[in-house]
């Protein structure tokens, strides 16, 4: 198996609940306050701008121009930053038992996948930061090498989401809740460089993207059209890899920048082979579209109640004729009650109707034995607004909500 489908494979084990509803007994609390208050300026470089959440806890990035150039404004605006999570993620992962040569020859594996507009971003980072090229690969994919490591042992399902709008909203404008779950343990110490990136590139839509600093990457975006991705591993139903084609979390970059609407995000998706198996939501402000992008084809997946969809990592039944035999069962609600528990939640007296941004982070902190979706692997949560172009983000025993507002962020180029 090669890095690729390992990196992702490790993440889509599942544990007994037991070790879920122990471990997740307890709603999520906070650990520092809440911004109430807007973006603070804190640099500039090369005609990018780099700025603090109110509370001074995550770095918010605004770049524009060409591809290499936002790189160089990237890799001026935050080098101390970037060579400290280098630094202190390959230290890391070597005391763990990956070298750093094992590390490099990862990244090099990784990046290979990616479109060139990635790697023009790694060129330009590495021209201002200083770290070399083989330094900007390895930090990205220090993340994905550090799940292998920490995860040696089967843990929870990895990413959630839930989309609500009409009759579930106040207003009937989408909300969306997103969790990236992948191992808290071993990753809440990098929560200090959770980030949101704004690329204003000269050609195509203005994007953001929700990661670490230096995971040029895609998992979590929206665009300054409206358009809000995220996605889930889908290697559970569908464990196959097909090898030559460009990394999911690549096209998305591309689907971001050259799509302005859910429906024309939804046809790109479907119509490029996927390299591995992914559950993909792509919103706007009035409605959610759910991708099953397996390596033997795609569907767009119809939500069961008008107003609410629900994504885990699994695709969920019934399936298309033609995929009969090809897709493993999800597991039993005993093993993994994510998805039941978030449409609960939605349908109950308590969320119905009011799930604007307020409702919505209150639905993200209940952990799954409580009846929501949040466990051990739960690193960083986000919800979108897409009528009000912002979003809040928090990682999780590092911070409250921080709201990114982005409308002031896009349009640069």
């Amino acid at each position: 198996m090669d890095f690729r489908r390992a990196c992702r494979a490790q993440v889509t084990s599942i544990v007994i609940i037991a070790l879920m509803l122990a471990i997740s007994s307890v709603s999520i609390g906070s650990s520092r306050g809440e911004a109430q208050q807007g973006l603070r300026q804190v640099r500039s470089f090369e005609g990018g701008n780099a700025y603090r959440t109110g509370d001074d806890i995550y770095w918010v990035l605004e770049l524009g121009g060409s591809w290499l150039q936002m790189g160089r404004q990237y890799g001026g605006l935050v080098k101390e930053e970037l060579r400290r999570f280098h630094d202190e993620i390959a230290e890391d992962l070597t005391a763990r038992g990956m070298g750093y040569d094992a590390q490099l020859a990862n990244a090099k594996e990784l990046d290979a996948a990616f479109g060139a507009h990635i790697g023009d971003l790694v060129k330009g980072i590495s021209e201002t930061s200083g770290l070399s090229e083989e330094e900007v690969r390895v930090l990205n994919a220090g993340m994905c090498n550090l799940s292998m490591m920490a995860m040696q042992v089967e843990m929870p399902g990895s990413c959630s989401g839930i989309a609500a709008w009409g009759p579930y909203t106040p207003d009937g404008s989408l909300v969306f809740g997103r969790n990236w779950d992948i191992d808290r343990k071993s990753m809440a110490g990098y929560m200090e460089y959770l980030s949101v990136v704004a690329f204003n590139p000269e050609k195509g839509n203005s994007f953001a993207n929700v990661h670490p600093l230096g995971n040029l990457y895609l998992e979590t975006g929206i665009n300054d059209k409206g358009v809000f991705i995220e996605l889930n591993n889908g290697m559970a139903s569908d464990p196959g890899y097909v090898i030559g084609l460009e990394d999911t979390v690549s096209v998305l970059v591309s689907a971001l920048n050259e799509c302005g609407t859910v429906e024309e995000a939804v046809d790109y998706l479907v119509s490029r082979p996927a390299d591995m198996s992914y559950i993909i939501q792509v919103a706007d402000e009035d409605v959610c579209m759910s991708v099953e992008r397996a390596t033997f084809g795609s569907r767009i997946r119809a939500c069961e109640q008008e107003g609410v969809i629900a994504a885990y990592n699994n695709f969920i039944p019934p399936y298309p004729e033609e995929w009969a035999g090809k897709v493993a069962d999800p597991p039993a609600r005993e093993e993994d009650p994510r998805y039941e528990n978030l449409i609960g939640l939605a349908n109950s007296d308590r969320f119905f109707g009011k799930l604007d941004v307020e409702g919505m982070k209150e639905l993200m902190g209940i952990g799954v034995g409580e009846g929501g979706a949040v466990h051990a692997g739960t690193v960083l949560q986000v919800v979108a607004s897409l009528g009000q172009m912002s979003l809040w983000i928090r990682g999780l025993d590092h911070s409250d909500w921080q709201e990114v507002r982005l409308e002031g962020l896009f349009g640069r180029r």
